[in-house]
């Protein structure tokens, strides 16, 4: 297989080399760059997962996932998004990010062109080439001041071919909710014009502001041309177990990613999808707390940033993520990771991975360290950027 030239062209960054370099070393490093929870998987879920490795669930599962868990997939989707679909039309992946692999292989073909917004998570690029490579991306780049849809560059881009849009809510890195009027203009264009919705999301448990979480899949008008992508690693602390999953009404998509699916992995873990039921069994008040302390989280962040006037944040709405613009600081998002590693130990992610137009961004993970290393960092950020 020849892979794109836009997969073998990875940005070297100095920020990743010295955080290799003082990883080896041995120092304390406080890590606001992955998108991975601190805390551990709850004790439900791993209780279930060994009683299900004891009780035998060590084979061959459908293709398609244990029915159970696809059955209690179909319930939160009924009772959270009045979303009406069937165990049939749900197919659970080892991840996430293979339900998104699955769905691009399974609609994509040459020449197709998809709509991709930038910043974006650093996987959706090189996952569309790795489905077809002869495959053309449009990045259209969201408005800076407010992370907003460009929607002249969308309209503009209906002339096109277009096969497919990525969308992402709550957004990584951003932390943006899709707004009612933006849905409407989806389901919009959508039927105007035929094209697939590729809905990631992975983050929806994780909203804390007072916005609404629209899912197109609800929309009854388009719901043969949406697919849905959720798993269980960033809600539930999973993300080694890799599971995840995907919902489609359009049961030609599922046949080909059932496939697809039957040919690369046969299925997901069997034990861990028995596991992951014990997801939907935890108390409201597991979420709640994991909410609330994102929510304050977030608010010392952008209550640290208002106080420096060489930063600036666009508040977060949801997800594990914040963007924090630091264009007038006067370095670019590597030389800001890098020196910030070197001088405080503290990591964040630059922005230019999320997108070429994003060298003035970094991204700020509100979960991936305990809460007090997280004030500590974010106070050395503060720091750091006065003392430039």
């Amino acid at each position: 297989m020849k892979l794109s030239s836009i997969l073998q062209d990875s940005i070297t960054l100095k920020f990743s080399e010295l955080a290799r370099e003082k990883s080896h070393k041995g120092e304390k490093i406080i890590s606001l760059g992955l998108g991975e929870p601190v805390f551990e998987t709850p004790q439900p879920i791993i209780d279930e997962t060994v009683r299900a490795l004891n009780n035998g669930y060590t084979r061959y599962s459908n293709f398609k996932g244990l029915y159970e868990l696809r059955k209690l997939i179909v319930d939160k989707l009924t009772i959270e998004y009045d979303i009406v679909t069937k165990p049939e039309n749900v197919i659970v992946t080892p991840g996430a990010k293979q339900a998104i692999m699955l769905t691009l292989m399974a609609i994509l073909e040459p020449g197709d062109e998809v709509i991709n917004f930038n910043p974006c998570y650093i996987s959706y690029i090189p996952q569309i080439k790795i489905a077809e490579p002869t495959s053309i991306i449009h990045n259209v780049d969201l408005h800076k001041e407010d992370f907003s849809i460009d929607w002249d560059k969308i309209e503009s881009l209906m002339r096109r071919n277009i096969k497919a849009i990525i969308l992402n809510s709550p957004h990584n890195p951003t932390g943006q909710l899709l707004t009612k009027n933006d849905a409407e203009r989806f389901v919009e264009i959508v039927k105007k014009h035929d094209i697939y919705i590729i809905s990631d999301e992975v983050y929806d448990a994780l909203t804390y502001s007072n916005m609404v979480l629209y899912s197109l899949g609800s929309n009854s008008e388009i719901k043969d041309k949406v697919i849905i992508i959720n798993g269980f690693s960033k809600t539930f602390s999973m993300t080694g177990w890799r599971i995840g999953y995907l919902v489609s009404s359009n049961n030609h998509i599922i046949k080909n990613i059932v496939y697809l699916q039957q040919h690369l992995n046969h299925h997901t873990c069997t034990f861990i999808q028995k596991g992951a039921c014990a997801a939907f069994g935890l108390s409201s008040d597991y979420l709640n707390s994991y909410k609330m302390d994102l929510k304050e989280r977030a608010s010392f962040l952008c209550e640290n940033v208002a106080s420096n006037e060489k930063l600036r944040i666009v508040p977060p709405q949801g997800g594990m993520f914040a963007f924090l613009d630091i264009s007038s600081s006067g370095k670019r998002s590597d030389d800001f990771a890098y020196n910030l590693l070197l001088k405080k130990n503290v990591a964040v992610s630059p922005g230019i991975v999320c997108g070429k137009n994003w060298d003035d961004h970094v991204r700020i993970s509100l979960c991936a360290a305990s809460k007090e290393e997280f004030e500590e960092g974010v106070m050395l950020i503060d720091q750091f950027v006065k003392d430039i």
